[in-house]
């Protein structure tokens, strides 16, 4: 049978289909739902209540469409101790980017409708979403969501690493903030990447205008005439875009470097695939209880020339949250940061982060840049215009994949050993039983109890400013002789040892279209270079031995064979059901 359409085949089709285009919906009307916080975020967590302030709102909502604008605050101060140097210049927007996916800045999310909890918060469970996107995205969902998701991906290629005991130009641990080739053409050093990270140069594009400075004068935006110095701050607040302020003199101690106010758009369907099922509702009884990443990291700085100069990671505190969503840019040569480091003594830089504020920038200072000093959530609909379909059979039951997380501390070993590998043996029991368990995932991250960073401990990955992690894992991560077992049913019928096993066997088929088995339509945004590089994970299809009707455990063995020890994060996806009537908004949780 033929797989394809001929030209002529098409236009006939085409010249004799008809032209009718059925009226579904009379009017559509945007309605936004300002969080419950009154000006409280000190604690990081965010309470949006749609049931109090939309009971009895008239059409139909879809919460497939919706989404949260939260104002976001990333600011960069010299902290140094008395006499600490100041910086060498000021800082520039591109400075510092976010890490790939805006849902990186929501730790965890908890979901109540009807009065009932339908999703309960956790750490780490949110990680899902980078797979999920890694997986189900393709390349046009990246020319036309990637700039206000933030996504755009990390390479591999520029995937560092330094534990230089004074640190370097670029960071210590595995560092991926390369915003410029660091060698001339042609020259390709073995041990080294010189490859910029693509994805990180893009994300610092996305980073908001600048418009002024920290004592309060203007700057003019790219240097465009529709924007000037004197009113750039009052137009970027008018149309929401955010602001990027920076200082007329480099830094001195105690001062602010520069601050980042992001206006971030987080569709719900980003954050969980529940939120899909929900196309059209009436009477939306939502609530949401979002904790949001906030907190600060401190970077010792040693003065030098701009060549000699060292960054290091000196400690990493949250308030709220478990990931540090930002990165810092490298000061390599040709850089964001080049330059900028001080160029005699020393000092300590502190990153901080938070929802409308953070340790540097107060509440009220942030609320002169955006628009509107709350989160909200914008939720649109629709009037319908012959609703006959959806009364005949309003209730709608539907299934949907929730996640179980758990974090394991050194479940491969710990620390390094530089002449061999560490042949560490994996054994985690998780401590949940859950039905109906589609995939198993296990995300390694370095265990960084000794060896990884200069002088800092205990600082997960993806608790570093300079590593692209939780979108990457371990770099090099060598996990084999791997295998999942569900109940007392293996789930590979071998125990897998080698890359291409573990990516076109298991990690290809995630989210595929058509099984990932058709050329013409594909989607996925992670090659098997890319796979066995710094995306080197463990999936196990459990699909086929899962029993939908009793609760199983989850038990994961192998062997780490690299050389440093690791944690493993297990996420444990599994099926789940409901049903809810579109006209009232009642739900009803399947046990």
């Amino acid at each position: 049978m033929s797989d394809y359409q001929s030209a002529d085949s098409y236009l006939y089709d085409q010249a004799t289909s008809s032209d009718h285009t059925p009226s579904v919906s009379r009017s559509k009307r945007m309605t936004y739902v300002t969080d419950r916080n009154n000006g409280s975020y000190g604690s990081g967590v965010i309470e949006i209540d749609a049931q109090s302030q939309l009971m009895g709102a008239k059409g139909f909502a879809s919460l497939r469409d919706s989404y949260i604008t939260l104002p976001y605050v990333v600011s960069l101060q010299n902290v140094g101790d008395v006499g600490a140097s100041a910086m060498n210049g000021i800082m520039n927007r591109y400075c510092t980017a976010l890490k790939c996916g805006v849902w990186n800045v929501v730790d965890s999310l908890q979901v109540e409708m009807d009065g009932k909890t339908i999703l309960t918060d956790g750490d780490y469970k949110l990680f899902w979403n980078n797979i999920r996107a890694q997986t189900e995205w393709s390349e046009s969902d990246l020319s036309k969501h990637g700039a206000d998701a933030f996504v755009a991906p990390d390479d591999w290629n520029s995937m560092s690493y330094s534990r230089d005991p004074t640190g370097s130009l670029s960071g210590d641990g595995f560092i991926n903030n390369f915003s410029n080739e660091q060698a001339p053409g042609g020259v390709v050093p073995s041990e080294t990447q010189l490859g910029k990270n693509e994805g990180f140069v893009k994300r610092a594009y996305l980073n908001p205008q600048p418009t002024g400075n920290v004592d309060g004068t203007g700057r003019n935006p790219y240097n465009w005439i529709t924007q000037r110095s004197q009113v750039a701050t009052q137009i970027s607040n008018q149309n929401g875009k955010g602001a990027f302020v920076t200082t007329v003199n480099p830094a001195a101690r105690t001062d602010v470097a520069g601050v980042w106010y992001h206006m971030l758009k987080i569709r719900l369907v980003d954050l969980h695939p529940i939120f899909k099922e929900f196309d059209l509702i009436a009477n939306p009884s939502l609530k949401l209880r979002l904790r949001i990443n906030q907190g600060f990291t401190e970077i010792n700085l040693t003065g030098g020339a701009p060549s000699a100069a060292r960054m290091a990671l000196r400690t990493t505190t949250m308030t709220s949250g478990n990931t540090v969503p930002v990165m810092l840019a490298s000061a390599a040569p040709g850089n964001a940061m080049a330059g900028l480091l001080p160029t005699t003594g020393g000092t300590v830089l502190r990153l901080a982060f938070g929802p409308l504020q953070n340790s540097i920038t107060s509440y009220q200072t942030a609320g002169t840049y955006f628009p509107y000093s709350t989160s909200r959530l914008n939720i649109p609909f629709y009037d319908i215009a012959n609703p006959s379909a959806i009364i005949s059979k309003p209730v709608k039951h539907v299934k949907f994949l929730d996640c179980y997380a758990q974090y394991f501390q050194g479940a491969g070993g710990k620390g390094q050993i530089d002449d061999r590998q560490i042949s560490a043996p994996i054994n985690v029991q998780l401590s949940a039983f859950h039905k109906n368990i589609k995939h198993v995932i296990a995300v390694p991250f370095s265990e960084t109890s000794s060896g990884h960073y200069t002088t800092a401990t205990n600082i997960d990955q993806f608790r570093s400013p300079f590593d692209s992690a939780p979108w990457t894992c371990q770099a090099g991560s060598s996990l084999r002789s791997m295998q999942i077992q569900v109940g007392n049913e293996n789930v590979f019928s071998k125990t897998l040892d080698y890359d291409y096993e573990l990516y076109e066997n298991e990690f290809k088929k995630l989210g595929a279209i058509n099984g990932g088995l058709t050329h013409e339509v594909s989607n996925g945004l992670v090659d098997f270079q890319k796979f066995s590089t710094i995306h080197r994970y463990v999936v196990g299809d459990c699909s086929r031995i899962t029993d939908p009707n009793v609760p199983q455990s989850v038990q994961l063995t192998g062997t780490n064979s690299s050389c440093q020890g690791c944690n493993l994060l297990i996420l444990v996806i599994f099926e789940r059901s409901l049903s809810y009537d579109r006209l009232t908004g009642e739900v009803q949780l399947d046990v």
